[in-house]
């Protein structure tokens, strides 16, 4: 190559060069760019044509063209494509198309050529010359676009992993995605999640992508537990050095804005020593989606478990499409339970006296009851006033009705054991002269139950669940009914004996409620 090539060269580069930065000053997208970089091609080797064809911004493949008229051949954008990324130097007529791929950071990126006069070979060869040089700098402009379609490919990624319904699960895949794009060592997560009766602080420790269980057994100590508090609150650091994580960088998850609160904290070490600013950015964007996976697996195991038992939420959440496939409405033969505090009105005015009182009451003995409801398999329907509603069946409904009913007896007689020795305890030394009593009512009965209303609640239907609200009005103290047809669904093999029947005219009820009451357990 002849020293004047070599220097028309040289400055050529430097106007591509030039252009490229003006277009970043001015905040150019590539559309705006290449055309004005290809027209600096076309002037500068008398090409007819020049064509570049990448990814833009939206990492849609995209060519350009200067002038915009005119036609490229399919052939050399399938031979410097993606598949065969081979140069292409082709005659047809009067034309000679040159192309070449783009290169960047050893993946293919795009493809760009020129066309010039046929039978001409000084200028095309010199136009496949200046097309390298341009192809260079568009290879230094283009890797920033790389740079942002791998940071977006991986983010999307990280995003499907993490949305598998078991948040620890979803940490496991999304730390290997991380790792293909991160040179990442060490790895551990420590986050508070509601996967219990209570927060639990939870910790995950990844090396070289793969889980280590060692730190999640050692993490079940209460001296750990209380370690990884003092480490989420910022007091200590001393459950990195037990875990073996030193020289880490930081992520702190943090939710809300008015009134912050850390829900977690995401601790990485690189096998490289440090961080380069796309590692940086990649991690950043990976803890936020980590964060809001923790506040929304937090925030749907709370609603669930307003409901439901915690194994019942553990075996939700597990399940694809949870809410389709146990939780929309249906119509089920279930279990209802009533129970009520006896006397509330005058235990409230004549014994209790103050409002507190009347709420320490309440609250305590709710949950009691509740507690009792999830013993035996039942779902918490929703408290009126006093009155706890319980069902037995949902979400999974397994086992006959008949053992539903006998679940819903069951958990009756022991919150009314419960609620008679509640007097023993001395918060409740007010209640041991008149003692504490319920009123009970119990039936199967066929509802349309699910979640309903703008806060999707867990309720059911039917004129089963008015005729039990009826019958818990027609209990006396301690005294747990029966509905006369949902007896005869337990057959001979009943584990309770019953009294005599009875029957009772009710508000809005057509015919008379006939019932008897559970005497006791065979």
């Amino acid at each position: 190559m002849s020293e004047s090539t070599l220097r028309r060269l040289f400055d050529f580069r430097a106007r591509v060069d030039e252009a490229i930065e003006e277009g970043l000053v001015r905040h150019e997208d590539v559309s705006q760019v290449l055309p004005r970089l290809l027209a600096q091609v076309v002037e500068e080797t008398g090409a007819s044509a020049a064509f570049v064809r990448t990814y833009a911004e939206d990492m849609e493949l995209k060519t350009h063209v200067v002038p915009e008229s005119a036609a490229i051949p399919e052939a050399a954008l399938v031979a410097a494509g993606a598949e065969e990324r081979k140069a292409y130097d082709h005659t047809d007529g009067a034309l000679r198309t040159v192309a070449q791929p783009l290169d960047v950071a050893g993946s293919w990126f795009g493809s760009a050529g020129v066309i010039v006069p046929a039978g001409d070979d000084a200028r095309a060869k010199y136009a496949a010359e200046a097309l390298d040089v341009a192809c260079e700098l568009f290879d230094n402009y283009l890797f920033a676009l790389h740079a942002a379609r791998q940071k977006h490919l991986t983010m999307l990624r990280l995003g499907h992993a993490l949305r598998h319904r078991v948040l620890s699960e979803g940490l496991k895949r999304a730390v290997t995605i991380l790792g293909d794009a991160v040179p990442v060592s060490d790895m551990l997560f420590v986050y508070v999640a509601e996967e219990q009766a209570r927060s639990t602080i939870q910790v995950q420790q990844f090396k070289d992508k793969e889980p280590c269980p060692d730190a999640e057994v050692a993490m079940r100590t209460p001296e750990l537990q209380k370690l990884a508090e003092a480490y989420l609150e910022g007091t200590s650091t001393e459950l990195l050095d037990r875990l073996g994580v030193r020289g880490a960088q930081e992520e702190v998850l943090i939710n809300g804005i008015t009134r912050s609160v850390i829900v977690g904290k995401i601790v990485v070490t690189s096998k490289s020593g440090a961080f380069n600013t796309f590692d940086r950015d990649l991690l950043s964007g990976f803890a936020g989606f980590v964060r809001q996976r923790i506040v929304d697996f937090n925030k749907e195991w709370r609603t669930l478990a307003s409901s439901f038992r915690e194994d019942d939420v553990a075996r939700l959440l597990r399940s694809d499409d949870y809410r389709t496939h146990f939780l929309a409405p249906r119509e089920a033969e279930v279990g209802i339970l009533y129970v009520d505090i006896a006397g509330f009105t005058r235990l409230s005015e004549q014994v209790l006296k103050t409002p507190a009182n009347v709420a320490n009451l309440v609250e305590h003995w709710s949950k009691e009851a509740v507690d009792i409801v999830w013993k035996h398999g039942g779902v918490f329907d929703k408290m009126v006033g006093d009155c706890v509603i319980a069902l037995f069946g949902p979400p999974f409904y397994e086992g006959t009705p008949a053992s539903r009913l006998e679940a819903a007896i069951q958990a009756a007689l022991e919150i009314r054991d419960m609620t008679n020795r509640f007097p023993e305890r001395e918060d409740f030394a007010l209640l041991r002269e008149d003692g504490l009593h319920v009123s009970t009512g119990v039936n199967l009965a066929p509802l349309f139950v699910g979640m309903f209303g703008p806060n999707d609640n867990f309720t059911g239907f039917s004129s089963g669940m008015n005729n039990t609200a009826r019958l818990q009005g027609c209990a006396l103290k301690d005294e747990v009914l029966v509905m006369g047809d949902a007896i005869e669904a337990l057959g001979e093999g009943s584990a309770f004996t019953f009294g005599d029947a009875r029957s009772m005219q009710v508000k809005n009820v057509a015919e008379p409620l006939r019932f008897r009451p559970v005497t006791g357990r065979k």
